[in-house]
C-alpha cells in the first residue's frame, strides 16, 4: 500500500455506534420534534421543550457512557497523556463556554434565580435549556458524520409541516388544531409549530439548508427532493405572512447569490430554485383569487398578486437559458472576480440606501405620510407592531443597570421583570399588559446575560460562519449548515428564542463546526 494510500485511511475515521447516534437524534429532531404536540397549541411551546430535553438527555447519557469506555480503555491512555484535550478547541467552542459561564454566573446573582434556571418568566430559554444547547453542541461537533438519508428526512418532514401551514391558509385544518380557539389564535398560530412568528423561524432554519443542498448535490433524484421541499418551504414563510420570515430569506438568497455568482453551474441551479419559488407563489395567489376569505398583507400581496412577480420570474428564466447555454459551451468555467466585487458593491449600496432611508424618515421627516413598505423605513415607538417601543425602553433599562448587570445581565430569559416598570405604558398604548421578551433576540440577551452573554453568542455565531466560508472550498458542507445559522440570527432581529426551533439553530451551528473540524483533521 502507498504512503498516500496509509495516509487516507489513517485520516478517514470508522462510522461508529457514537457516529449512528448522533444521526439518529438528528433524524428525529429533524421529523419527530418539528410535528410533535400533545395538546394542540395549549401547550405546544411545553411539549416541543420537553421532548428536546428528553432526547437530548438521552443522547447525552449514553454518548457519555461511550466516552467514558473510550477515555478508559487501554488502546487510548498513551494518547490521550500526549495530547491536552483543550488543544483541538475552537473560538467558537470558546465562545459557547463563555455564554454558558456567564449564563451560569447571572443566574447566581440574579434576583430570580429560579426564573433564570428554568427561565418560567419567558419563553424557557433558561441556563437549564441553554446548558442542554451546550452538551448537545459537544457531542454533535464531536461526532457526526454526513448521512444523505438525515436530510432526506429533513426534507420530506419540513414539507409536511410546510404544508399544513399552507393549508391553515385556506381555512383547511386538516389535524384539527383550530378546534375550539378563538378566532385571534386561529389568525396567529398554525401547523405544529404554532405561532406563525415561529412557523417563519423554521423556515428560515430548513429553507436554506434545502436550497443549498439542491445546488451543491449530484444526484438528480435528490436534488428534485430537496428543491421541491425549498419551493414548498417558501410558499410556508409567504402563508406564515411573519415580517421575521421575509427578513431572514430574502437578504440570506442576495448573500446565496453573490457568494455563488461566479460559477456559472452554481447560479444556474439558484436562479432555477428561485423562479420555482416565484412560480410557487404566483400558484398560491391563483388559488387565493378561487378562496377569497381573508385580506392578504403588504407582503402577501407582493408575491401573491403583484405584477412585477411576473416581472421578475421572467428575469430569472431568461438567466437559467442563459447560464444553462453557457455551462454547456463553457464547462467548469468561472467568471471574473470583478462580477462577485460588483455584485457585493450593489449590495453594500443597497443597505446604506436603506439605512439612509430610515434616517430621514425616522429623524429628518418625521411627518411624512408613509404606507405600505414604506412605513418600515420610520423607526420609532410604533415600528414593527411596537417593537420599537420594547427596544427603545430596553435601552432605556441597560442604561440604568449597575455594573454587575450590564456584565451579566438580570438573568437568562428574566426579562419580563426588567421590563415591568414599563407595563402600564405599553398596556396604555398598546393593550397589551404586559410582555416577557424584547422581539429581538441580540436585545433580549444583552438586558438578560447581559455584555459578556450578547458579546460570547455574537463570537459563536460569527465565528462558525467565517469558518465554515473559510473551509468551505474543501468541503462546501461548512456552508450549507451556516446558511441556516446565518438565516436565522437575520430574522431573530425581529423574533424571539424559544424552544420550538432555537433547538434547531444551535444544531446547525454544531454541525457547521463538525465539519470544519473534519476537514481540519484531513488537513
Amino acid at each position: 500500500m502507498s504512503k498516500k494510500k496509509n495516509k487516507e485511511k489513517a485520516v478517514k475515521e470508522k462510522y461508529q455506534v457514537k457516529n449512528a447516534l448522533t444521526n439518529y437524534f438528528l433524524v428525529l429532531m429533524f421529523s419527530v420534534f418539528p410535528l410533535f404536540f400533545a395538546n394542540k397549541y395549549n401547550s405546544i411551546r411545553h411539549d416541543k421543550l420537553y421532548f428536546f430535553l428528553v432526547l437530548s438527555g438521552i443522547l447525552i447519557a449514553v454518548e457519555s457512557i461511550i466516552l467514558l469506555c473510550t477515555l478508559f480503555s487501554s488502546a487510548n491512555k498513551n494518547k490521550l497523556d500526549k495530547k491536552k484535550w483543550y488543544s483541538n478547541l475552537s473560538i467558537t467552542d470558546y465562545a459557547f463556554g463563555v455564554l454558558i459561564l456567564g449564563s451560569a454566573i447571572s443566574t447566581v446573582f440574579s434576583a430570580y434565580p429560579m426564573d433564570s434556571l428554568t427561565g418560567n418568566q419567558g419563553r424557557n430559554n433558561g441556563l437549564i435549556l441553554m446548558l442542554f444547547y451546550f452538551l448537545v453542541y459537544i457531542i454533535i461537533s464531536r461526532t457526526y458524520q454526513f448521512k444523505e438519508y438525515v436530510f432526506i428526512v429533513l426534507a420530506v418532514a419540513s414539507s409536511v409541516v410546510s404544508v399544513l401551514c399552507i393549508l391553515d391558509f385556506f381555512g383547511i385544518d386538516l389535524l384539527g388544531m383550530n378546534k375550539g380557539y378563538s378566532a385571534q389564535v386561529i389568525s396567529d398560530f398554525t401547523s405544529t409549530i404554532g405561532n406563525k412568528n415561529l412557523m417563519s423561524s423554521f423556515c428560515c432554519i430548513t429553507v436554506p439548508v434545502l436550497l443549498m443542498l439542491f445546488m451543491n448535490t449530484e444526484n438528480n433524484l435528490k436534488r428534485g427532493i430537496y428543491l421541491t421541499a425549498s419551493a414548498i418551504g417558501f410558499m410556508g414563510i409567504i402563508c406564515a405572512d411573519s415580517d421575521s420570515g421575509f427578513l431572514g430569506i430574502i437578504p440570506l438568497l442576495i448573500i446565496v447569490m453573490l457568494y455563488y455568482i461566479r460559477d456559472i453551474q452554481k447560479l444556474k441551479d439558484f436562479f432555477l430554485a428561485i423562479g420555482v419559488m416565484l412560480i410557487c407563489g404566483k400558484a398560491l395567489g391563483v388559488l387565493f383569487l378561487y378562496c377569497n376569505k381573508k385580506s392578504l398583507s403588504t407582503m402577501q400581496t407582493l408575491f401573491l398578486n403583484n405584477g412585477l412577480i411576473y416581472a421578475l420570474l421572467g428575469c430569472t428564466v431568461i438567466a437559467v437559458v442563459v447560464l444553462w447555454i453557457l455551462c454547456n459551451k463553457f464547462e467548469g468555467y468561472i467568471l471574473p472576480k470583478a462580477v462577485q466585487y460588483a455584485g457585493i458593491a450593489l449590495f453594500a449600496f443597497g443597505i446604506v440606501s436603506v439605512t439612509g432611508l430610515v434616517i430621514y424618515y425616522s429623524v429628518v421627516n418625521t411627518q411624512a405620510p408613509l404606507n405600505s413598505f414604506m412605513k418600515y423605513f420610520r423607526f420609532d415607538e410604533n415600528w414593527g407592531t411596537h417593537r420599537g417601543f420594547m427596544w427603545i425602553k430596553s435601552f432605556e433599562i441597560f442604561k440604568g443597570y449597575n455594573l454587575k448587570d450590564i456584565l451579566v445581565g438580570c438573568g437568562p430569559d428574566t426579562f419580563s421583570s426588567a421590563f415591568s416598570p414599563y407595563f402600564q405604558e405599553l398596556n396604555e398604548k398598546y393593550g397589551n399588559t404586559s410582555t416577557n421578551c424584547a422581539h429581538n433576540e441580540l436585545i433580549n440577551y444583552l438586558i438578560t446575560i447581559g455584555i459578556t452573554g450578547l458579546v460570547s453568542y455574537m463570537t459563536m455565531v460569527i465565528s462558525v460562519i467565517v469558518r465554515a466560508v473559510k473551509y468551505a472550498k474543501k468541503n462546501p458542507l461548512t456552508v450549507v449548515f451556516a446558511s441556516a445559522v446565518l438565516c436565522y440570527l437575520l430574522q431573530s432581529l425581529v423574533n424571539i428564542a424559544q424552544p420550538i426551533t432555537t433547538p434547531l439553530f444551535f444544531i446547525f451551528i454544531a454541525l457547521t463546526e463538525s465539519i470544519i473540524r473534519q476537514v481540519k483533521t484531513k488537513e
